[in-house]
């Protein structure tokens, strides 16, 4: 109940921040700090960095990703954990989905102040590789970390896909493909498909708890 609880609060501030951020980019102050930011890396951004940003874009991206969720696919069918995968690609796929349907309601241009690469043809708001990198990310390492004993190790994956995550939305500003408010609308919108994601999971696991209980009517 504790963590049904808890998925609930973070679906419904992911739902709020990204709601906020709709209502106001256009608008002060949002709209200036995108501006201001889009211009600054167009135009004074390192050079290393931008080199240093491409391998995170790369991951955030539909092949990067995809190449992670084949691999975690493989193994959950091995391991016969249907609802897991289940999971899995409802975090994955429906991200993406959900993404590109949204970008398509809110037609945002991308940055025109220059890009280190060439811009997608796609609407900028809000960042696919924001939101697909939390929710996906997400989503593989909260089935690894139930398949690790708890410790140090654990504590040291959820850092080290916390700052992937980050990384990889901070890389597409550093880009110059994508608005500050772009991203973290992203990242808002992947944690709250990432909670009701885990939402569905339990209950499913609930009703299969129920199903196999003796004298089930079920």
């Amino acid at each position: 109940m504790g963590s049904a609880r808890a998925h609930l609060v973070v679906l419904a501030l992911g739902i709020l921040g990204f709601a906020l951020l709709a209502l106001g980019y256009e608008h002060e102050p949002l709209a200036t700090v995108d501006e201001e930011t889009a211009s600054w890396a167009a135009s004074s951004m390192p050079v290393a960095l931008e080199w240093a940003a491409r391998p995170f874009s790369w991951l955030g991206g539909w092949v990067g990703l995809t190449a992670l969720g084949i691999v975690a696919g493989v193994l959950l069918v091995r391991e016969r954990a249907w609802v897991d995968l289940g999971f899995f690609l409802t975090a994955f796929l429906g991200s993406q989905l959900a993404v590109m349907l949204l970008k398509e309601v809110f037609d945002r241009p991308r940055p025109d102040f220059g890009s280190a690469v060439a811009l997608p043809a796609s609407a900028a708001f809000p960042s696919g590789h924001a939101m697909a990198g939390v929710a996906s990310l997400g989503a593989l390492v909260i089935l690894a970390s139930e398949r690790m004993p708890p410790g140090r190790p654990r504590a040291w994956l959820w850092s080290l896909t916390a700052a992937l995550g980050v990384a990889i939305g901070l890389s597409r500003v550093v880009l110059g493909v994508h608005f500050v408010t772009d991203v973290v609308a992203g990242w808002c919108l992947g944690l709250a498909w990432l909670a009701g994601c885990l939402l569905l999971r339990d209950l499913l696991r609930g009703r299969s708890r129920v199903a196999a209980q003796p004298g089930s009517t079920r």
